[in-house]
């Protein structure tokens, strides 16, 4: 494909940042990332009128200071996770393991599913560096993989697939079906995050923080329509020490559901719910680590009514 001139100094730039993060140690990266993320919060407020809407929305109770803290905090750590998910990349498997910290029941747990042979759906949000768990997962003989959204830049869309599917993750894209299915076929480990709005034509209309909120039902339809286990993955950053995570993970149990005599658009719906509530659950608990920059309730069920004004 033909590419523009701007495509080529995005490489170079993205070639750049990446060199840089590859050379400078873990600990050295969370610091710049997090300088960088204080001058920003401080002078530009990335997207301030939607994250202040999404936290009045999530919080009505909560006083306007408060929110104002989390939406530094969320800032922060943002611009950490997303510093992480390159530094990962070129992390050797005993490297990360000093950094992710998993409790034994949730790691038996990741052991019992992979040895069902079925592969996995490890659904998510943007929450955390919520890429942790498909690199703790892998570094135990896992197979893991992430389905990513395209860009319009393939150039820099290689740079970045082609590094992360070396340490040992498989890169799936966004409508890669078939590929998607032959890596659960094959016993992966495939995680979708299914927390942002998914429109009226992909999504599903379930509560959010006591909102109706369109959410990606694929999860869910692949799960229910073969029988695929689910598990949600929660990462929080240890206050101590940010390069460390405390990760564990949830069987999102839908048996249920399966049995039950819904038809199979309302056993999609319910869930949906189910593991929509999980995420908000978690993020209830520590909401400064949630992606809070997110249009998350664009679409309306009723189309004549706007929330982001």
């Amino acid at each position: 494909m033909k590419h523009r001139f701007s495509h080529y100094i995005e490489y170079i730039v993205m070639l750049t940042f990446q060199t840089a993060i590859r050379i400078i140690p873990l600990h050295a990266v969370v610091s710049a990332a997090d300088f960088i993320a204080l001058i920003l919060g401080a002078a530009v407020k990335p997207r301030n009128k939607i994250v202040m809407q999404n936290l009045k929305a999530a919080f009505p109770d909560m006083k306007e200071d408060e929110r104002k803290k989390i939406r530094d905090m969320s800032y922060r750590n943002i611009l950490i996770s997303s510093f992480e998910s390159y530094k990962y990349m070129f992390l050797t498997p005993a490297q990360k393991l000093k950094y992710l910290i998993v409790d034994k029941v949730s790691s038996d747990l990741l052991m019992s599913i992979n040895a069902e042979g079925r592969g996995c759906i490890v659904v998510g949000g943007h929450y955390g560096f919520f890429e942790a768990g498909g690199h703790y997962a892998n570094c135990h003989g896992i197979k893991s993989s992430y389905v990513v959204a395209n860009q319009k830049n393939k150039l820099t869309e290689r740079l970045i697939d082609i590094p992360r599917e070396r340490s040992g993750i498989l890169v799936i894209h966004r409508k890669q079906m078939t590929k998607l299915f032959r890596a659960l076929k094959d016993n992966y480990f495939v995680a979708l995050l299914s927390d942002q709005n998914a429109g009226r034509k992909h999504g599903v209309f379930v509560d959010f923080f006591n909102m109706s909120a369109s959410t990606h039902k694929n999860p869910a339809v692949i799960s229910l329509r073969y029988n695929i286990p689910m598990l949600m993955v929660n990462t929080v950053r240890v206050n101590d020490d940010r390069t460390k995570h405390n990760l564990s993970f949830t069987k999102i149990e839908f048996d249920d559901i399966l049995t039950s005599d819904k038809n199979f658009d309302e056993k999609v719906k319910e869930l949906v719910q189910r593991y929509t509530s999980v995420l908000e659950a978690q993020i209830r608990k520590a909401p400064e680590h949630y992606w809070w920059i997110h249009k998350r309730f664009k679409t309306r069920p009723d189309k004549n009514d706007r929330f982001y004004k």
